[in-house]
């Protein structure tokens, strides 16, 4: 019981188990569940006879089917895609690294020693600053500042600067007497860092429609009860549709009112059923909707009005018995009324499940009846 229970949802608490709850709903609920594990149901049977009361809705845990599935793929496709993309990149990491520098023209490191040697060699400012810098780094070596191996080591890395310098002020036509032609032949291949550009941008773009899109059908689709969990459309399965219910359909007016009470929106279900009651006073259906949410609002005396309102124009309203029944033991203390009233019930058509309960509700009013003490004399009760 506890099993099933701990995966239903309470639909007076919403926020609880029914394993969880202390309310009078769930108490019914636990006591159902047991006296149907008890007649030889299975536990999967249960929890369709709840979804087939109360939608699918009342389980905590979405079945995994249609657009319940999504919330269980969802996790695990994230999961796998945030670990691949997370091994991509550091893969792509341990291979980065910086780029060797390409070994300096002999030519090049020629006319750059012989610059260090003092000989007449045309310099841009930027090869006069790396020369100068290989002078220094002679004047050390030979004051006996540096050993050989460093000297070399140094030497080889401020010529491969200068060969550089030397490089780019060619490339760019100091020095140079005319540039040459340009290249031709088919266009050049694009950079990889626009690819990687443009690919960038791409995603960003995805992202901000993605948000652009979520923020404006998740307001759509989503509203909070008056409890403040949600509620509504495709997510749930509870459209709101009282915008398009005729005011002079009753049909439609109470099939509107049990959904919203279903989706645990009393004044919304109020507002249909009161509405049905202008058309037709003597509705026992809305009667008994009402009756049902002024019970589980605690008007005891204002629920057992509505009750008897809704039997006398139907004598055999089901859900006006069972709620009369409910206010006569819960909340009035009078058990043998409730007892007479629910034996009523039991003699409609009611489904195998509701009248095993309802007989495990009268069996136990029974032994309580039959527990507490005779009243004294003269007593009215």
């Amino acid at each position: 019981m506890l099993e099933i229970a701990s995966g239903l949802r309470c639909p007076v608490c919403q926020n609880l188990s029914v394993a969880d709850s202390t309310s009078e709903m769930a108490r019914e609920m636990r006591a159902l569940i047991v006296d149907e594990l008890r007649a030889g149901k299975r536990p999967e049977e249960i929890r369709a006879y709840f979804v087939s009361k109360y939608g699918e809705w009342i389980l905590l845990s979405p079945t995994p089917r249609g657009v319940g599935l999504v919330v269980w793929i969802l996790p695990a496709l994230g999961t796998l895609a945030g670990l691949g993309g997370t091994a991509w990149l550091l893969k792509r990491w341990s291979r980065r690294g910086p780029a060797p520098a390409p070994p300096p023209d002999d030519a090049v490191v020629s006319r750059i020693r012989a610059a260090v040697d003092g000989l007449s060699v045309t310099l841009s400012a930027g090869e006069a600053r790396q020369v100068e810098a290989l002078q220094e780094l002679r004047f050390d070596y030979e004051a006996g500042k540096l050993s050989t191996l460093d000297y070399e080591d140094l030497r080889a890395l401020y010529e491969a600067r200068a060969a550089a310098v030397l490089a780019a002020s060619e490339g760019s036509g100091e020095g140079a007497e005319a540039r040459a032609p340009a290249p031709s032949g088919p266009p050049r291949a694009r950079p990889a860092a626009a690819v990687r550009a443009w690919r960038w941008a791409a995603a960003a773009l995805f992202l901000v429609g993605f948000g652009a899109a979520i923020g404006y059908f998740l307001p759509q689709s989503v509203r909070a009860r008056d409890g403040g969990s949600p509620t509504g459309d495709f997510l749930t399965g509870t459209r709101d549709q009282g915008a398009s219910v005729d005011a002079r359909d009753v049909p439609a007016l109470l099939a509107a009112g049990r959904q919203a009470m279903e989706g645990q929106q009393f004044d919304r279900a109020i507002g249909f059923f009161r509405r049905a009651l202008e058309v037709d006073p003597g509705e026992p259906t809305a009667q008994a909707s009402l009756g049902l949410i002024l019970l589980r609002a605690g008007h005891a005396d204002r629920a057992l009005q509505a009750f008897d309102r809704a039997l006398s124009s139907d004598p055999t309203s089901q859900q006006a018995l069972w709620g009369k029944g409910l206010v006569l033991h819960e909340s009035l203390g009078r058990t043998a009324e409730a007892v007479r009233t629910w034996e009523a019930l039991l003699l409609q058509d009611l489904s195998p499940q509701d009248r095993e309960h309802v007989l495990s509700v009268v069996a136990e009013a029974r032994q309580r009846l039959a527990g507490r003490p005779a009243p004294a004399a003269g007593s009215t009760r």
